[in-house]
């Protein structure tokens, strides 16, 4: 039962349910609290454009909760590299505007987030591989 589900990815899936409600979540805060300034790679971002650029994590947080939900290929790729642009930019942060418990919890968190995520790449394999994907499926091409 549990080597099935987790064939199955419902792990990744769960988790992509999550990533949604965290976008979704992402998306009340903008709005409930406009004049939040976010801290982003050891900077302050305010004024005008503060309001787009906190756009990219409801964005970030809906693609990857999608491409878990449907296993997309993309969607790992899609995760580490969000998952580094946040250790990176929480490292600065620190680094910054001193230490904070609440940044060196996500920072481990998401240490251990894409630990894991690393372990389960094969279920974003494409099954299709590119090769056969190009290849004609009419025997008489080939002759």
């Amino acid at each position: 039962m549990i080597q099935r589900s987790t064939q199955r990815g419902i792990d990744i899936k769960l988790f992509g349910a999550l990533f949604v409600l965290v976008g979704l979540l992402d998306v009340l805060i903008i709005e409930w609290f406009p004049a939040y300034a976010l801290k982003l790679f050891g900077v302050t971002i305010t004024g005008p454009m503060a309001y787009v650029v906190k756009l990219h994590s409801p964005a970030a947080h809906f693609l990857i909760g999608y491409g878990f939900l449907f296993l997309r290929p993309w969607a790992w790729g899609l995760a580490m590299a969000y998952g580094g642009f946040g250790l990176t930019s929480e490292l600065l942060n620190q680094w910054q505007f001193g230490f904070h418990q609440l940044r060196t919890g996500f920072m481990a968190t998401t240490a251990l987030f894409l630990c894991y995520v690393a372990w389960r790449r094969v279920l974003f394999a494409d099954p299709v591989p590119p090769t056969t994907r190009l290849a004609s499926p009419s025997p008489e091409v080939h002759s």
